[in-house]
């Protein structure tokens, strides 16, 4: 059957705290060393991700800064453009304007003159109708004072016209 040999479970005993000994003068301190290092090593990984991260949302938030000062300033060419436009149409509304006016004071100007020219074609054109016509009717009815005042008279009231 089973017995127990207290000489066989000593020498485990003994062995066993041998072994112990032996692995805590040779494998201890470089196992501690390994995780002292290892500790280490994982909190300066975490220490530099947070670094990292800290940075990253200050170069986040200065490209938001530059966008946004980006976007303002092409709002502002945007507004200089378009103001611009409006000044020069503006301008060009101004300019045909006074250039209308120009043509349209011209064209009245050639329209009186030529409402002038015609009016003299006329007088020349008719005053020697007339008195050849006042000659006619006047030598049968009134003698030559009389003929002269009315062709003065009659003279008169076409310069007026």
């Amino acid at each position: 059957m089973l017995e127990i040999d207290l000489k066989i479970i000593l020498a485990q005993i003994v062995t066993f705290l041998i072994g112990v000994f032996v692995l805590w003068k040779i494998a201890w301190k470089p196992l501690v060393e390994i995780l002292a290092k290892r500790k280490y090593d994982i909190s300066k990984n975490i220490s530099d991700a947070q670094n990292l991260k800290i940075e990253t949302e200050k170069l986040k938030n200065d490209y938001e800064q530059m966008l946004k000062n980006i976007d303002g300033k092409a709002q502002e060419l945007i507004q200089k453009a378009i103001t611009l436009g409006d000044e020069n149409k503006q301008k060009i509304i101004t300019e045909s304007q006074i250039e209308a006016k120009k043509i349209l004071d011209s064209a009245k100007k050639q329209i009186e003159y030529e409402r002038e020219a015609v009016k003299m074609d006329l007088r020349r054109e008719i005053v020697p109708i007339a008195i050849s016509i006042a000659e006619k009717v006047t030598e049968k009815l009134i003698d030559k004072n009389t003929k002269k005042e009315l062709i003065e008279k009659f003279l008169q009231d076409i310069s007026k016209q």
